[in-house]
């Protein structure tokens, strides 16, 4: 076994992040628009398009495509910051939003049946592919570090038409697991975080996984077919 990459990022790959992104995601907003907006941070995707592209040098980078959309799927899917305010519980049952910096369109969707807290969110970004995120809020538990909300969740990444059309080859990404949000009380307000970890698989073959903890720290650690390790830490706030 080799380790082909160990990067340590000391910033998050998007804006904005910290108490001003926890206020963007969170202050006048439905759940639906909560969920989309916390899924605006696109331009972690963007690598993709030199990952994948065919004509790469050296061949396409499948296993390293699943490290960045494995940063991504974590980001996407969790909220980091003091000055939270609770989205409203209403009859909204979907949110378009567009994400600030890259102009990716991304859509949540409530799927949920009666009393369930349940949605589908989704991001298109033209010339790469497909993001489809379904997670499922099972309650709220109580303990020493604040109120926890488990959230099991299946998120995917598919290079589609447009992204064949933009030269990519055909892949595709898989995370599972389950996603805890907790808020926190403060002196300052509540601060929102989260912690968990996803199994990952890519369509070539490269398996890994990704945690990431109350402190914002990601950790990604990805094998490609050939036995080689591929590794990524990252902030998320």
């Amino acid at each position: 076994m080799t380790l082909r990459l160990d990067e340590r990022l000391t910033a998050p790959g998007f804006t904005p992040h910290g108490d001003a992104r926890a206020a963007y995601e969170t202050h006048g907003t439905s759940f639906m628009s909560y969920l989309a907006r916390r899924a605006a941070k696109t331009r972690l995707l963007h690598p993709l398009k030199e990952l994948l592209n065919a004509k790469r040098g050296g061949g396409p980078e499948r296993a390293a495509a699943l490290t960045c959309f494995a940063y991504y799927a974590v980001a996407a899917s969790t909220s980091y910051g003091r000055g939270y305010r609770q989205p409203a519980f209403n009859d909204a049952t979907e949110s378009h939003e567009r994400d600030r910096e890259t102009g990716a369109r991304i859509v949540a969707v409530d799927v949920g049946l009666q009393r369930e807290i349940k949605a589908q969110i989704r991001a298109a970004l033209p010339g790469i592919g497909s993001f489809v995120a379904n997670e499922q809020v099972l309650g709220t538990t109580v303990g020493l570090r604040g109120l926890g909300m488990p959230a099991p969740s299946r998120l995917s990444f598919e290079v589609d038409e447009s992204g064949r059309a933009a030269g990519l080859v055909a892949w595709r990404g898989e995370a599972i697991g389950t996603i805890v949000t907790e808020l926190a009380p403060t002196i300052g307000g509540s601060k929102v975080r989260a912690y968990g970890s996803l199994e990952l698989r890519g369509s070539d073959g490269s398996r890994g996984t990704v945690r990431f903890d109350r402190d914002g720290l990601l950790n990604v650690e990805v094998t490609d077919p050939q036995g080689d390790t591929l590794r990524l830490h990252a902030p998320l706030q």
